[in-house]
């Protein structure tokens, strides 16, 4: 998800990330998440709403942060 930048800060993204786990709670117990690491915006936001730190990986199924500098990060929330 991407908030224009003169939307951020607002609770936006909380909002959006709020009805999608919404979504996800109708249907499973567990969510998860993943981020690049230096995205300390979403990080914070996501720690926030009840998700906790899982793992530290340099790739997720193929996907790679920053061509592989950096590692991606899972979390996990559960109802």
């Amino acid at each position: 998800m991407v908030v224009a930048p003169e939307f951020r800060r607002r609770g936006v993204g909380s909002a959006l990330t709020l009805a999608r786990l919404e979504w996800i709670w109708s249907r499973a117990s567990i969510a998860h998440y993943f981020a690049n690491e230096h995205n300390t915006a979403s990080i914070k936001m996501h720690e926030a709403l009840g998700f906790q730190l899982v793992a530290r990986f340099p790739e997720i199924r193929g996907v790679t942060a920053d061509d592989g500098r950096s590692e991606l990060i899972l979390f996990e929330a559960s109802r």
